[in-house]
């Protein structure tokens, strides 16, 4: 049996830690959901002292990020206010119960109203069944009316330019999609390469003779092969920790 290093039980160690570590963590943030907002990650919770009312919040791209939605039946009206640090405040709000949209080769289909700090961002027909279904006023297909072109000049903050699309808010006024954060996919994959790893520290002379024996009788590594071993040892659980980190930060 070879005898191993300070050095190759340091790395045994620290790759099944994160193994275990980062499957535990990935399974606890699975169990937490939230939503994806512009390619951000917020939780979701209630307002204890308003129970019609949903806080989506969370840090994206640098600032925190609350989106309050808050149902009023009463008015067949719901509101969404976007707040982005002290950037962004956008008070939105989604008006339904209008009378129906006849929409072209589709039929009847529903009427909505948004606005955007009281000024009126989008009027017309609107249905989830088909991808992009909005319609103006007159029935004609307007698929674009959900999205809003955002440019931004170099060097500018992300959210220096951002106004709420009505895209935007009537997803959030509708219930956005709900995911979580962590991707099963890649932890096995950094764990196979932990693994793999593991091997080479474990069997560093085995894997060796292994790899060339069909090339040279009795094989043995150079000095400049055993530093080049060493080395890595000391770089891929560093490599290795990162994809771990990204696998468990990654959305759907």
């Amino acid at each position: 049996m070879e005898k191993r290093s300070a050095l190759q039980k340091a790395v045994l160690i620290s790759v099944a830690a994160m193994a275990v570590a980062f499957a535990i963590l990935t399974f606890v943030f699975h169990r937490l959901e939230g939503v994806k907002f512009e390619e951000g990650f917020l939780r979701v919770s209630a307002q204890a002292d308003d129970p019609a009312a949903t806080v989506y919040a969370g840090k994206v791209q640098g600032e925190r990020v609350k989106i309050t939605v808050t149902d009023c039946p009463d008015e067949q009206r719901t509101e969404v206010v976007v707040q982005v640090g002290d950037r962004v405040r956008d008070e939105c709000a989604v008006e339904t119960g209008l009378p129906p949209i006849q929409a072209d080769q589709l039929g009847p289909v529903e009427h909505i109203r948004i606005t955007r700090n009281g000024q009126l961002l989008f009027e017309g027909g609107y249905t989830a069944e088909h991808d992009m279904g909005w319609y103006d006023l007159e029935g004609n297909w307007a698929p674009f009316s959900g999205l809003e072109a955002t440019f931004r000049t170099s060097g500018e903050n992300y959210w220096d330019s951002y106004k709420t699309s009505a895209g935007t808010i009537l997803a959030f006024a509708r219930g956005p999609e709900r995911t979580a954060r962590g991707s099963w996919m890649l932890y096995f994959t950094m764990l196979l390469f932990s693994g793999l790893l593991a091997l080479d520290a474990a069997y560093p002379l085995a894997l060796f003779r292994w790899q060339h024996m069909c090339d040279v009788k009795d094989p043995e590594p150079s000095d400049f092969y055993l530093e080049m071993q060493r080395a890595g040892w000391c770089i891929y659980p560093i490599l290795l920790l990162i994809g771990y980190i990204i696998a468990l930060r990654a959305l759907p």
